[in-house]
């Protein structure tokens, strides 16, 4: 199988002047993140490259991986663009960059100096690579060589990175599409869109971004040469904005929903049994890239489209668990990778069952995540800041 994007989202929670708050999408941002701390802790046992490793690796866990790896990140940038297309509507393009800015760039900051060192710490004992203290190995940072060579990278905190410079770079579009002058155009657009046929054909964009970039510029997650990766997530962060507030293609993925899931389902559990089977055919076989980049993004679209019928079918409704959620979610991204790679470290060489210690490392994660959050960040303003939360 092909693996698509390494990599949250920090947009807040959109708000509506329609007639009620649309929850679903909230509850698809949290329970994104919820998966998002899943598959980090399961990158701790499986045989693809990570920070640190357990001393057992298990290859039954990669089968469900690879199905939440193809869509778990453009799932986030998608959801990224429909808060976008809410916010929008109140603010006008330097409002917006500002609230951006404040709330991407200031954490992934933070981050980069603060956060991201200690997975590169322990990556670095465990590897050999260094054998000292924490004081001893931090002023590396310093030194600005960037990662794996050196210390220095904001690791899973690309994902900030790159929805700023989305938010940056697509302003100019948003603002226009607002405008009078666009209106006929944006509206003749959606008519032709607001079928299912017309919601599925927006995959092409991306195929057409596979066939043409992905073998030439893998993903490196280093904003300079990951044109693959930036030109996809790009694309499907500004098709969040364009779907965002239309509700005739919410009705479609609602209405839909179970053969589009269903269809994005099929396609990942066969390719990954015909891999299993009968083996993985080469990428540079005559036809292949044009198939696999077909099935790729059929695949992450039609799942994408299904997951949020789901949502908007079963979950559009508020408890307290959504309210509190909504606020913690960005620190919990922002944490979360850093206290795994810590906690998988210590617990590396356990004498324990596999499923055993991935339990402990995620309730571990969710643990020290939520006790860091709401004791140390939600309480006080200045921490609030840093971490991309609005203050009290």
């Amino acid at each position: 199988m092909h693996k698509i994007m390494e990599s949250i989202t920090a947009t807040s929670a959109p708000e509506t002047k329609t007639a009620n708050r649309q929850y679903y999408i909230d509850w698809i941002r949290v329970l994104a993140f919820c998966i998002l701390i899943f598959f980090h802790s399961g990158m701790f046992f499986v045989s693809w490259d990570w920070h640190v490793k357990n001393n057992v690796i298990n290859h039954t866990i990669e089968y469900p991986m690879e199905w939440l790896h193809l869509w778990r990140l453009p799932l986030l940038f998608f959801i990224s663009g429909v808060g976008v297309s809410f916010a929008m509507k109140s603010r006008t393009g330097w409002q917006f960059v500002g609230e951006r800015t404040k709330r991407l760039l200031l954490p992934l900051v933070f981050g980069i100096f603060i956060i991201v060192p200690p997975q590169i710490y322990f990556e670095r004992l465990q590897s050999g690579q260094f054998n000292g203290s924490y004081i001893d190995f931090y002023p590396n940072i310093f030194n600005f060589i960037p990662y794996p060579k050196g210390d220095f990278s904001w690791h899973h905190l690309w994902f900030v990175a790159y929805l700023w410079i989305f938010s940056l770079i697509s302003t100019p579009l948003f603002v226009w599409l607002k405008s009078d002058n666009a209106q006929k155009i944006v509206k003749a657009v959606r008519n032709r869109l607001s079928n299912i046929w017309g919601v599925l054909l927006l995959s092409i964009i991306p195929m057409i971004l596979y066939w043409t970039l992905r073998h030439k510029w893998p993903v490196t997650n280093n904003l300079i040469a990951d044109w693959y990766n930036f030109t996809v997530s790009l694309t499907i962060f500004i098709y969040g904005y364009l779907i965002g507030t239309n509700q005739k293609i919410w009705d479609i993925m609602e209405k839909n929903r179970v053969a589009l899931f269903s269809i994005g389902t099929f396609i990942v559990a066969f390719r990954i049994s015909f891999d299993a089977i009968v083996g993985e055919i080469p990428d540079n076989l005559p036809f292949m890239p044009f198939i696999n980049g077909f099935l790729t993004m059929i695949s992450l679209w039609t799942t994408i489209l299904g997951i949020c019928g789901f949502a908007r079918h079963y979950l559009n409704f508020k408890n307290n668990f959504l309210t509190y959620s909504t606020e913690a979610v960005y620190p919990f991204y922002i944490l979360h990778q850093t206290i795994t790679v810590v906690l998988g470290f210590h617990i590396a060489d356990w004498d324990l069952n596999v499923w055993l210690k991935l339990f402990i490392l995620v309730l571990g994660t969710f643990g020290f995540s939520l006790f860091i959050y709401h004791f140390l960040i939600r309480p006080f303003n200045f921490m609030r800041l840093l971490f991309g939360v609005k203050g009290k």
